[in-house]
């Protein structure tokens, strides 16, 4: 699995409208991408930034989206802007519910 973490800059007096544009339009088309897995979306409490963590089944799937999401150009008028998009990995350091600190996963 490949995981995306995509970091968006917002205009915080038009939070509430970014994050129905996300709800309506960015989370279907990004649920309908070729090895989707799983997504999470977090609005930072200052509403300047939102962060997506999206999981693929491939890197190759993945790299796709990611380009597709690089190649949206920069508006700022708009009330929203990809600021970076990072392929990253789980290191895997927070125990899972009822591992006890040092036991293997």
């Amino acid at each position: 699995m490949t995981t995306l973490l995509i970091s968006l800059d917002l205009d915080p007096s038009r939070a509430d409208e970014v994050v129905a544009l996300l709800r309506s339009e960015m989370a279907p088309w990004m649920r309908h991408q070729p090895g989707f897995v799983s997504s999470h979306w977090f609005l930072a409490d200052d509403r300047r930034h939102c962060t997506i963590t999206v999981e693929f089944a491939s890197e190759s799937e993945a790299t796709d989206v990611a380009r597709a999401t690089l190649a949206l150009p920069s508006n700022p008028a708009r009330s929203w802007n990809v600021a970076r998009v990072d392929s990253v990995s789980d290191l895997n350091f927070a125990p899972r519910p009822g591992l006890r600190l040092g036991d293997s996963p």
